[in-house]
């Protein structure tokens, strides 16, 4: 069992989780503590049921609604009575009313409640008591309802004394206040607020009279005119149509002086001689070659006479045609050339047609008459005559502007001038719709509060009133006997919860192996001594060694399970060298020892037992043997391995006992003298069962496990023995052993799940070590003497 690296020490919180949950063990355990206080709590309830004085409790069940409430709602589904809606926040408002100290105070007065008998009583034990204070600590109103009337409309009063007549008589007084508040607060509030709103109905009226006498005035005094529903100014429309007509006026001359612009400019830009009628009809736009063409006719109707359209009438309209064809080529080539360059095919085709009809129209000039030769208006002369129209037009549009401008100023000063006017006839038209609507709003206000007035209101009816009670409310033998028996249950749940905390003994044998990790092989059962009458010759061996003198007793059986276990995991694991230690001295390690060696010589095994405490030996006393010379010497190499062996009353069982108590038993126990000793013996014996120290006694059992094959802990369930075995496991651990098993010593079960039953005892073995495990330090043992041994 050597390790190179020592384990780190367990932990055990699942455990205590368990234990802290384990209320059914608790219970089990500490039923004595629960019992206690199932004990402490009833008779405190019959001490408090007996001490406290008998109080009385009057009830009374109030129904809160609204009168007409469906009228009401009828009327106006959105108003509200005194503010308040008829909803849940109604009943909150009138238990804050009932107990209020206005009505507890006016109660007092009016009905001489200062002078009953308990309320005199009350205040007389106390100085600082006030009739309206002990009133109010005994009055409670609810909402009343329970179950699937939860939500009724219902309060419910409860008044508690100690006189069953005084309490009925003081919650019927309160009552009383409370419903005389009620309709006098409701009543004169309605009817005052009636009257402020009639005054205030009348006054509006007369104030909106006379806004209307005031605007009508206002509007028969002034130019403003008055479609019934706003002012008007006429000048102020007028301006607006002027301000138009000059923004349209400014756009057109813009345009005829831009035209003249440009013509100017294009004029004055070039030689005359060098001007083309083709440059000439380019100046002028598709307007005004037909406005052109329009006084070319008029001026030809003036002067061709009927004889000359008589004689003429095919060449006329020949000449009019050919020239109507030129003048559209000569605009349609002005529209390319907005588009292309002057080298675009297009427009030079469109130049040789022009060139072309300019020809053919010069070629028949000779076949008209000189008179109409003398009528047809060239390019030049047409292109002046539009420049002086624009000319004219543009002095026409400014006369008309000027004309304009001085009728924008009149109409502006007049339309100033009435601007005031109306502003003010706005304001008094506007203040005559506010008091309009104001008085509007009144008079539905009184119609609804007059209605509400004459059919609502809150209704408080009695549906419960209070009586005198025989049988007091309080103390009730039940109930305190219950929370008697309640309280005491918790208080003793929590003694036994505080205790099995506070106990750190080990339940049973489950709880010993789910706490240290490792199965529990044997529940080594109590055993009393064997006694030995004077006339029966003294024992072989010491009378605890059960596995001999009674084979076929309860304790012998499980020393053989114990073996029976160890055997296969032997045959498993190889393990042959056992040790047996304790975390405590008198936990029964030796004789363990003993026993399962002697169960395994039973079984034709060559057993051999060495005493490994160098501090307190006892095999050797328990198989009544010398120890003269034993396992110190061997130590000590002052003899032979094999001259320390001794023969015992098994056939098949040899021991070695401690020998003389050395100086320094840890040191030799840890020397290689150790290992060597053990290892001579393994090939002379099939077992060794070594027996070791206590682990939190001395060191030497974590010495020695770094060379046993198997350790067995040999826990005896005492008092506070939890935290000495998880810490001997800890130990062992450190060292680089593990507990392969583990042995409970004194056990028993009263119901019977291990095969045996017993009382626990801690001395009841006879070979407990008796002394602290602190006399194991410096303390060294005399000779072993077999007289001794009884």
């Amino acid at each position: 069992m050597n390790d190179t690296a020592a384990p780190q020490p367990r932990s055990y919180p699942e455990q205590q989780e368990t234990d802290l949950l384990d209320l059914l063990g608790i219970l089990r355990r500490r039923k004595g503590l629960i019992a206690l206080g199932l004990f402490i709590g009833v008779a405190a309830a019959v001490l408090y049921y007996v001490l406290t004085p008998p109080t009385f409790r009057a009830e009374m069940e109030i129904l809160v609604g609204q009168k007409s409430g469906d009228l009401v709602r009828g009327a106006n589904s959105s108003s509200s009575v005194e503010g308040v809606d008829t909803k849940e926040d109604v009943l909150s408002t009138h238990i804050q009313l009932f107990s209020s100290r206005r009505i507890l105070k006016s109660a007092i007065e009016k009905h001489d409640l200062d002078e009953v008998k308990s309320v005199v009583d009350a205040i007389s034990e106390s100085e600082n008591l006030s009739p309206l204070a002990y009133i109010l600590d005994n009055l409670e109103v609810t909402k009343g309802g329970d179950g699937v009337a939860k939500d009724a409309h219902t309060l419910k009063a409860t008044y508690d004394d100690p006189s069953p007549v005084d309490c009925a008589l003081i919650l019927r007084a309160i009552f009383d206040e409370y419903k005389i508040y009620l309709d006098d607060h409701f009543a004169g509030t309605s009817t005052q607020a009636v009257e402020l709103l009639t005054q205030l109905s009348e006054e509006t009226a007369q104030e909106v009279r006379d806004a209307e006498r005031k605007l009508a005035e206002h509007l028969a005094g002034s130019q403003i005119m008055w479609d019934g529903e706003k002012t008007r100014n006429i000048h102020k429309e007028r301006l607006e149509k002027i301000e138009d007509d000059l923004h349209e006026l400014t756009e057109r001359e813009a345009e005829s002086s831009s035209r003249l612009t440009v013509i100017s400019d294009f004029l004055a830009s070039k030689d005359a001689s060098e001007i083309t009628d083709v440059d000439r009809f380019s100046l002028l736009s598709e307007k005004e070659v037909n406005r052109l063409k329009l006084m070319i006719e008029m001026t030809r109707g003036d002067v061709a006479s009927e004889a000359f359209q008589a004689d003429q009438p095919i060449r006329q309209a020949t000449a009019q045609a050919e020239y109507d064809e030129y003048l559209t080529l000569v605009m349609k080539e002005k529209k390319l050339r907005e588009k292309f360059s002057d080298g675009h095919p297009q427009i030079v085709s469109l130049r040789e047609q022009i060139e072309m009809m300019r020809k053919f129209i010069d070629n028949n000039s000779s076949k008209i008459q000189a008179r109409d030769a003398q009528e047809r208006i060239t390019p030049a002369e047409m292109l002046q005559t539009y420049v002086g129209l624009l000319k004219n037009d543009v002095m026409g549009l400014q006369r008309q502007r000027q004309v304009l401008q001085t009728r924008s100023e009149q109409e502006l000063k007049l339309a100033k001038q009435l601007e005031q006017a109306e502003v003010q006839a706005e304001s008094m038209r506007r203040d005559l719709e506010r008091r309009q609507a104001i008085f509007d709003d009144t008079q539905s206000t009184l119609k609804e509060l007059n209605f509400v007035r004459d059919y609502a209101g809150f209704s408080t009816d009695v549906i419960g009133d209070a009586e005198s009670q025989e049988r007091p409310a309080w103390p009730r033998p039940l109930i305190v006997l219950a929370l008697g028996i309640f309280a005491g249950g918790m208080f003793g749940m929590g003694m036994a919860l505080l205790a099995d905390l506070m106990d750190t003994t080990f339940v049973d044998p489950d709880d010993v192996q789910a706490t240290l990790g490792a199965p529990v092989l044997a529940h080594v059962p109590r055993f009393d001594p064997i006694k030995r009458k004077r006339k029966d010759p003294p024992f072989e061996i010491d009378s605890s060694i059960r596995v001999h003198h009674q084979p076929r007793t309860p304790a012998a059986e499980v020393f053989r399970v114990l073996r029976t276990g160890l055997l296969v995991a032997a045959r498993k694991n190889g393990h042959q060298v056992i040790q047996v230690t304790s975390p405590l001295p008198g936990d029964g390690k030796s004789t363990t020892s003993v026993n399962l060696a002697m169960a395994f010589a039973q079984t034709g095994k060559r057993t051999l037992i060495v005493d490994a405490d160098l501090r307190k030996p006892r095999v050797a006393r328990l198989l009544h043997l010398s120890g003269e010379s034993g396992f110190s010497e061997a130590l000590q190499d002052l003899c032979d391995p094999t001259d320390v062996v001794q023969s015992t009353v098994s056939d098949n069982l040899f021991a070695v006992s401690a020998g003389a108590i050395p100086a320094n038993p840890s040191e030799l126990l840890q020397s290689d003298r150790f290992s060597q000793l053990i290892n001579v013996w393994r090939d002379k014996f099939d077992f060794i069962v070594v027996d070791t120290p206590p682990v939190l006694a001395v060191s030497d059992a974590a010495v020695v496990s770094e060379e046993m094959d198997n350790v067995l802990l040999a826990v005896r369930i005492i008092k506070n023995g939890r935290k000495s075995a998880i810490r001997a496991c800890d130990i062992l651990q450190r060292s680089g052993s593990e507990v392969g098993a583990i042995i409970v010593n004194g056990y028993q079960s009263k119901d019977k799940k291990y095969g045996y039953t017993g009382g626990y005892d801690a001395d009841a073995y006879g070979y407990g070590y008796g002394e602290s495990h602190k006399a194991y330090y410096g303390e060294k043992s005399a000779p072993f003497d077999l007289q001794s041994v009884s």
